[in-house]
């Protein structure tokens, strides 16, 4: 059982780095607009009311639905079906960052970001933690929060499921960010094709997630009594 444990906390920690990679992709090529999250074009739409940018209101509406079309899916999934979400997720990914590549520069910032709205949310409910911790693959806010907490916690009381909580959640902000750090790089070297290196972390939890499949379809050793 620890055994799983700890290689879900692995494939956790690896869809994070797509999570970053990802994210910082969405800033860098749509003008400096984060595709992980709904936060800022939420705002925007209630911006772009109040300056009568009605098409970009209606755009950004879309995205939104897209986001929640993503979130609901899983949900629906989950409920109504054997379908692993973990596999989906990774299936989508690998199709959004290959139609990634393909898109124009010019193309509409909004619009260029719908693949990331779906893909990100999809991922967030698919990925939602590992030792009994929520955490987030696709955004660092909350990992960061959580961080603060578990370790002023273990200051003060000693607990040793706060040192775990403290080390797993830091561990997701680090891979994250290994994944920004990652993308950044590569788009200075590739441009818009550079989201195609996203194959990389992805072939890691590739990996991963086979080894899981693997260990849950091991028979259990009988243990003699």
């Amino acid at each position: 059982m620890k055994d799983r444990e700890r290689l879900t906390c692995w494939i956790h920690h690896s869809m994070a780095v797509t999570g970053g990679y990802l994210g910082v992709y969405a800033l860098l090529t749509r003008a400096d607009l984060f595709g992980n999250a709904q936060t800022c074009n939420l705002i925007y739409i209630i911006t772009g009311l109040f300056g009568h940018d009605f098409t970009g209101v209606f755009l950004r509406i879309v995205g939104a639905c897209i986001f929640f079309a993503g979130i609901a899916l899983t949900v629906v999934l989950s409920k109504k079906t054997s379908c692993n979400l973990q596999y989906f997720s990774f299936t989508v990914n690998c199709i959004t960052v290959l139609a990634l590549g393909f898109l124009p520069s010019d193309i509409n910032q909004v619009i260029g970001l719908y693949p990331f709205f779906f893909a990100t949310a999809v991922q967030w409910n698919s990925f939602p933690g590992a030792y009994g911790f929520a955490s987030s693959t696709i955004f660092s806010t909350n990992n960061l929060r959580q961080v603060a907490n578990a370790a002023t916690e273990y200051w003060i009381t000693h607990e040793e499921r706060q040192k775990q909580k403290a080390i797993f959640f830091a561990g997701t902000i680090v891979c994250y960010h290994a994944g920004v750090a990652f993308s950044v790089l590569a788009y200075r070297w590739f441009g818009i094709p550079s989201v195609w290196l996203c194959y990389v972390p992805l072939l890691i939890s590739a990996v991963l997630l086979t080894m899981d499949r693997r260990l849950i379809r091991s028979p259990q050793p009988v243990v003699c009594k």
